[in-house]
């Protein structure tokens, strides 16, 4: 940018929004700087010594992350400080360790250059891949490198300055141990180059409560120092030197937002029961172990969605039955004595492509060849992660679900796999729980006009309406040229909501609702009117569904969900449904909340 640019008012930045806030205060900029690494010949004799100060680092390292780690484990919780183990594991790491000390043999160099040649490596290997899971690696790796090669040169780490007043962190990136230093301080909001929705930096802004977006290009070189910057992290937006008019606009919805907090901050504890006495429960929908505790910070039933993708989405290999007994039983013991629900894989072909022994390129893969399709016509894939869910649920309340059921025969075969697993398991003498629960997720609108059948043959029914919204209108929510068609509140898919629920209700059944729609204001009542049993939602969201639930009558939510059958329009919805609301949820809740 330009001077003038810079310092023009209003300017918008767009990034990835973590946590539900909004911050405003002046910017602290704080610029990376790369230490220089010397590149060293070694005498022969120097070699041993040369390793000696190169485990002397790992250990000033892993006592500093572990001092950090108790801080942040006495001031934020068990599970924030949870996160810093990636960094302590990969000091014990035989791969960086290892090659490290081979590299200063082989090639008789000092440690700083063979660890910078060694994590290069890896980070090249895994810098082109857009997968989560990886990138978060990568942050870990270069975070390690820093911190150890900083101990070798006898240098003090870099340091993030302690502000006096109320400020807006705008940094590249953070290294967990870095965030957690953030806990009780002035920082009131954060801004980042890099980092995604389930990146460490996310994770313990959730947890922190900390307004941030994430991933906003060039943050450093174009915010400047003292500048006034505003963070709205439910939208994912940066504004730079608000005007006059803007930041009367965002002080007048900060206010409502705090009022907001402290509303919904009372339900945490409690249970989601409506004036009238009608229970229902909240569930969380997650896809990191590390979010458990979040879950249960937030108040949650239980985990509603456990999303198992990056299990296989993070190696070029499937994961080994042990490997996801080992997560699965981690979330059971976290979350008993609720449930958590797992559904089996759902990814496309794609992600199979280096394993499966043919793949065919699909021209519209959201229709074609994923999920449970490839698990029926490779069942030793689906059985090994059932097997592995089977054991953990002696550990805990785990139940099974199926995505992407479409047919009657999907689920007859499927649940025929769940039989031959236990077989297996018997026979090899372990224990499991025979009673386990099986359900389906109903995305495809067949599976709705279907619930019936499908209900007489699974333990419950969980409504996806992400997939089921873009499948019944045949319009992609990624495309903005058909962004129009896709209606969360289109009375056909809301009777087809309608139609799933009354379906697991005639079979004894119960039914839940895992997409965004169950965390949608305006849809909670709705939902609740239609006999929904179960929201599934992201963790933060739980307190505000409670909330909600809590100040609605059944009695009036089951008029209004029955009114809204009769309309035609989306319109005609969302103009009824505002009204209404306005007769019974907190003015706080109504006014901060974008009309969905």
């Amino acid at each position: 940018m330009i001077a003038e640019e810079h310092n023009a008012k209003n300017r918008e930045y767009r990034g990835i929004g973590t946590g539900s806030g909004i911050a405003m205060a002046k910017a602290v900029i704080v610029h990376r700087g790369e230490a220089v690494i010397p590149v060293i010949t070694l005498e022969p004799e120097k070699i041993e010594q040369e390793i000696a100060r190169f485990r002397e680092s790992l250990f000033i390292s892993r006592e500093q992350l572990l001092k950090i780690r108790a801080t942040v484990a006495k001031t934020m919780g068990e599970e924030a400080a949870g996160v810093i183990d990636a960094q302590l594991m990969l000091l014990s790491d035989p791969f960086l360790v290892d090659e490290t000390e081979k590299l200063i043999k082989l090639k008789r160099v000092n440690a700083e250059h063979a660890l910078d040649t060694v994590i290069q490596g890896a980070i090249e290997s895994l810098g082109e891949s857009k997968d989560p899971t990886f990138q978060d690696r990568v942050h870990d790796l270069n975070d390690i490198r820093s911190r150890i090669i900083s101990n070798l040169l006898g240098l003090k780490g870099q340091t993030i300055p302690m502000p006096e007043e109320e400020s807006i962190l705008v940094i590249s990136h953070l290294a967990p141990s870095e965030t957690a230093q953030l806990f009780g301080s002035k920082y009131v909001g954060l801004v980042t180059e890099i980092g995604g929705f389930t990146s460490h930096i996310a994770i313990m802004s959730r947890t922190m409560n900390l307004p941030a977006v994430l991933g906003v290009e060039n943050a450093t070189e174009d915010i400047k120092r003292g500048e006034e910057v505003i963070v709205n992290s439910m939208k994912g937006i940066v504004i730079v030197n608000p005007d006059e008019e803007t930041e009367k606009s965002y002080n007048k919805l900060k206010s409502i937002y705090i009022k907001r907090r402290k509303l919904i901050e009372k339900y945490i504890p409690k249970k989601a029961v409506t004036p009238d006495g009608h229970k229902v429960s909240v569930g969380a929908n997650m896809e990191l172990p590390e979010e458990v505790p979040m879950a249960k910070h937030f108040g949650a039933d239980g985990i509603g969605l456990f999303r198992t993708e990056l299990l296989y989405m993070k190696s070029d290999k499937l994961p080994s039955e042990d490997e996801q007994f080992e997560v699965y039983k981690n979330i059971a013991s976290q979350i008993k004595p609720d449930s958590a629900i797992i559904r089996t894989f759902d990814v496309g072909g794609d992600k199979f492509a280096g394993i499966l022994t043919h793949h065919h390129y699909e021209p519209n893969p959201f229709l074609g060849w994923r999920a449970i399709r490839i698990g029926l016509e490779y069942p030793e894939i689906l059985k090994t992660q059932i097997c592995a869910i089977l054991r953990a649920s002696n550990f805990g309340n785990l139940k099974i679900m199926f995505p992407m059921i479409s047919l009657p025969e999907e689920l007859k075969r499927a649940r025929e796999l769940v039989e031959e697993c236990k077989d297996i398991l018997r026979e090899r003498g372990e224990k499991f729980n025979e009673k386990i629960e099986v359900g389906i997720m109903v995305e495809v609108p067949s599976a709705a006009i279907l619930s019936r059948k499908l209900a007489e043959m699974c333990d419950f029914m969980s409504i996806g309406t992400n997939d089921l919204i873009q499948y019944t209108l045949a319009a992609d929510r990624g495309n903005p040229r058909v962004a129009h068609i896709y209606q969360s509140y289109q009375p056909a898919v809301l009777k087809l909501i309608k139609m799933t629920i009354d379906s697991a209700h005639l079979e004894g059944r119960w039914a839940g609702l895992c997409g965004e729609f169950a965390g949608y204001v305006l849809a909670v009542p709705l939902l609740l009117g239609m006999g929904l049993d179960e929201f599934s939602v992201v963790p933060a969201r739980v307190p505000l569904v409670k909330t909600i639930i809590n100040h609605f009558p059944y009695s009036e939510a089951r008029v209004m969900a029955e009114e809204v059958m009769q309309f035609t329009t989306e319109e005609e919805v969302i103009s009824y449904l505002s009204e209404r609301v306005k007769e019974f949820l907190p003015k706080e809740i109504i006014e901060f909340e974008v009309i969905d």
